[in-house]
């Protein structure tokens, strides 16, 4: 049975789901997912420069299209 605190929020604003890095691990490790070396590095880099939202998507952007 479900812990009534498992629940996913849901935005005020839009009504869309928040799933947060812990969550997002969680699911990919269900679904058997892999973080790549070089996908590894940058989310190591956008956290430890303080990054959120749009401008780790935008790091993340940049790093792709340097490849």
């Amino acid at each position: 049975m479900k812990s009534p605190n498992s629940r996913t929020g849901r935005s005020a604003k839009t009504g869309h789901f928040l799933l947060g890095s812990s969550r997002g691990a969680k699911i990919s490790e269900v679904e058997d997912l892999k973080v790549s070396a070089r996908m590894g590095r940058i989310l190591t880099e956008s956290a430890s420069r303080g990054l959120l939202g749009d401008e780790r998507r935008t790091l993340i952007k940049e790093q792709i299209r340097k490849k």
